[in-house]
């Protein structure tokens, strides 16, 4: 599918890599296991810095965050990833690497209770986006959108998403911009993807952060989070945060898949 329009109605070394997760089932469910005894992180706020109430903009966005679970090829894998809540009707903005291959999209609001189907419109692998429509679901919460010419290196943000693909209220985390214009590469299947202009921001995400939603201190979405890097080792069976997020602008990818919004 290319994107058609829609209308409703330099940095990042060390390990770079994407924020879904990607397992069997059955291997999900070990891994959550293992992850919660060594202190990964639950659903909900981490502690505020200073500049921004983690809490309290956390409340303020978390509806309009969903989980996106895709099964896909080869049969039984599962991917856990996150999505940015468009309109009230259901159109829901994430990566593409989060549904690639898809049997089965859902989305569940507010990390609990039932998987909602959902159509898959508009694919653009090379900008690494997707827009779904759910089906059938309530009505949503649209996140607020803001343009990053308000944004300034140093803002406090706030990092929001399905961290570790566990099923609970939506992960947020505090953080402050570093830059505005990187440009990165990552591989998405047999491919890669190479991205400029991309926000960059101190905050630690972990996987299936992708697809989550970069916000400012007003509780605007500045960027839909892609991929995060860490120059820090970790080990093979540990669960380390990537503590630089790299997120694509929210009005260059809208006007990528022709969303007419913003």
């Amino acid at each position: 599918m290319s994107a058609q329009p829609v209308r409703d109605g330099g940095g990042g070394k060390g390990r770079l890599r994407l924020l879904a997760r990607r397992a069997l089932p059955l291997l999900i469910a070990v891994q959550v296991g293992l992850l919660s005894a060594a202190g990964a992180p639950g659903g909900g706020a981490a502690p505020s810095q200073p500049g921004v109430s983690v809490t309290r903009l956390s409340r303020q966005v978390e509806r309009s965050v969903v989980d996106t679970i895709t099964f896909a090829d080869p049969a039984g894998t599962q991917i856990l990833g996150t999505g940015i809540v468009l309109s009230s009707s259901g159109l829901v903005l994430t990566d593409f690497h989060v549904i690639r291959g898809d049997v089965f999209v859902g989305v569940r609001v507010g990390g609990t209770g039932e998987v909602d189907p959902a159509e898959v419109l508009v694919t653009d692998p090379a900008a690494d986006l997707a827009l779904l429509q759910v089906e059938g679901a309530p009505t949503l919460k649209p996140a607020e959108l803001a343009r990053t010419s308000s944004a300034a290196i140093g803002d406090p943000v706030l990092a929001i998403g399905n961290a570790l693909g566990l099923g609970q209220v939506p992960k947020a985390v505090a953080g402050r911009l570093v830059a505005l214009q990187r440009s990165i590469s990552y591989g998405v299947g047999s491919g890669t993807v190479d991205l400029a202009g991309m926000i960059e921001a101190a905050a630690p995400i972990f996987a299936g952060d992708s697809g989550g939603a970069l916000v400012d201190a007003t509780g605007h979405v500045i960027g839909l989070i892609a991929a995060g890097s860490d120059d820090a080792p970790c080990a093979p069976a540990a669960v380390c945060p990537l503590h630089l997020a790299y997120a694509i602008p929210i009005h260059a990818a809208l006007a990528q898949i022709g969303y007419t919004a913003l």
